[in-house]
């Protein structure tokens, strides 16, 4: 591939680093969608420790941008966005080399230090400073405590501890910069003041220069290096903007930047975003508070861990005739959209790595009830589908609690593409969801804050509604709604107790690829 490409109409590149894959993207600078690649990854996972090379992220980064580059021959990149999952922990020594392999969102381990963290720091003096309801054993707080108990070596040779977006910024540009919407995720971040918080890093043993410099979502970063652009194909010194976390960014460009506008996004896991300028901190900790990309913004932000994630374990695990991404999921919606409302009686819990943040019960599992002779696979399919509906709902209970008007939904994610789980949740939620013309929104954001960071696009110019699809709840079908959703929460209410007392560090088998 060319290092250098001087010819065609500007674009904006984007690179939306997920859980499972990446995908890169390119948009117009009125944020057209040009051209999309996903390349999956396996992530290395035995019991509760997920982890994933460093390497491998950027490896799928590079055939991705190759990807896009080719279907849209007449265009240039003019500046490169960056979105990734939060918490991902990756520490790194002077040169910027891995110490380790990354310790995934998902990864678990670090819950007994996330406990004695807890006992040290007032819990809602914890949710008021960094948003986050709970002490988990996911947030790298707890991780660096963990490689501290474990690991000291690697500690001890730690230059800086940087998230996902905070290495590529490094491998592009040769800075370590982050921002603070990714930063939130971390437990070790103010963001009243913007900052880092100096009790919660002296209790995991860490010094404020051991993390990068705090850059804005939409700055530029910097140019990329000789190096990254040899090695992506792109032309060296192109501008590389800091973006802001996945859930944010898609936010951003969901248009969730005033009250009322609310999204759900249905990716490896599910999140919902309400915007709010005035977040409140009850003492019930209940919903997670996030700093929006937009300055003097937060974002209510509840999370269910397994969503997409849990339908493509159970596509992976039960269904080896289905050939795996989109088309397997296809075929799973044809199934599914025979069987009625409520999965005959069928009733799925998706905790698959855990509850929802703000239940506080990392022994959660996932679970199947209702089976009988006449089920089939289709049945605890759509129950799969029908939890991440349960979990919405829930969701927008805890977002009235606090006072957050919901109007209609904004669905966003790999879920968005599924006409048969958006029905699902329109009859659960007894709500009116909505598709945006581009379901790649966290690229999309990415893609305007590189917009703004490079000035191709006026900062604080954002795209377009378009053209959206409604998904509108079945009156005809409200009374199985109501049942599918008392099913599920009794479920969870009786089997509760059972997960409070569960080890949250039991073996378990590889995450299936």
């Amino acid at each position: 591939m060319p290092a250098v490409l001087s010819r065609g109409a500007p674009c904006l590149a984007a690179l939306d680093v997920g859980t499972t894959s990446v995908k890169a993207c390119l948009f117009s600078p009125s944020l057209r969608l040009l051209a999309c690649h996903v390349e999956e990854y396996a992530l290395d996972a035995r019991g509760e420790r997920v982890e994933a090379g460093a390497e491998r992220y950027l490896e799928a980064a590079r055939r991705g941008l190759g990807a896009v580059l080719k279907a849209a021959p007449g265009f240039r990149p003019a500046a490169l966005g960056l979105t990734t999952q939060g918490e991902t922990l990756v520490p790194v020594d002077a040169a910027g080399r891995p110490l380790r392999p990354c310790l995934v969102w998902l990864d678990g381990r670090a819950q007994a230090q996330a406990e004695t963290l807890a006992r040290e720091l007032d819990g809602q003096r914890f949710y008021e400073t960094t948003g986050l309801p709970q002490m988990d054993g996911a947030l790298p707080l707890a991780k660096a405590l963990w490689l501290a108990q474990n690991e000291p070596d690697v500690l001890a040779r730690a230059h800086k501890l940087l998230l996902l977006e905070d290495y590529f910024l490094w491998k592009l540009t040769g800075r370590f910069a982050t921002e603070p919407s990714l930063q939130t995720s971390t437990g070790w971040y103010d963001i009243r003041r913007d900052g880092y918080w100096p009790q919660a890093l002296a209790l995991a043993g860490l010094r404020a220069d051991q993390l990068p410099e705090l850059l804005a979502c939409g700055q530029r970063a910097g140019g990329l290096t000789a190096e990254a652009a040899r090695f992506l194909g792109l032309p060296q010194g192109l501008p590389v903007v800091a973006g802001a976390m996945d859930q944010t960014a898609a936010a951003l460009a969901a248009g969730s930047d005033r009250p009322g506008a609310v999204t759900e996004t249905t990716g490896t896991a599910l999140v919902m975003t309400a915007c709010t300028d005035a977040p409140v901190f009850p003492r019930q900790r209940r919903v997670t508070v996030y700093r929006h990309a937009l300055p003097g913004q937060y974002l209510y932000l509840p999370i269910g861990k397994t969503a997409g994630m849990a339908l493509r374990w159970f596509r992976d695990a039960f269904c080896p005739d289905l050939p795996a991404g989109s088309d397997g999921f296809a075929a799973l919606d044809q199934e599914v959209a025979a069987l009625p409302l409520g999965s005959e009686g069928v009733a799925f819990l998706p905790f698959l790595a855990g509850a929802p943040d703000q239940d506080a019960c990392p022994g959660a599992r996932g679970v199947f009830y209702g089976a009988r002779l006449s089920t089939t696979r289709a049945h605890f399919a759509r129950s799969v589908m029908e939890s991440t509906a349960c979990m919405i709902r829930d969701f927008l209970e805890d977002l009235r609690g606090l006072g957050c008007p919901v109007q209609d939904i904004r669905a966003l994610g790999g879920g968005a593409r599924s006409p048969v789980w958006l029905q699902i949740k329109a009859d659960i939620c007894g709500r009116v969801f909505r598709v945006p013309a581009c379901t790649e929104a966290a690229a999309q954001g990415a893609a305007l804050l590189a917009g703004w960071g490079s000035g191709l696009i006026p900062r604080g110019e954002k795209p377009a509604d378009g053209e959206e699809t409604a998904f509108l709840p079945d009156p005809s079908r409200a009374a199985d709604g109501e049942r599918a959703y008392a099913l599920y929460r009794r479920l969870y209410d009786t089997l509760r107790p059972l997960f409070d007392r569960a080890p949250e560090s039991a073996p378990g088998p590889d995450i299936p690829e």
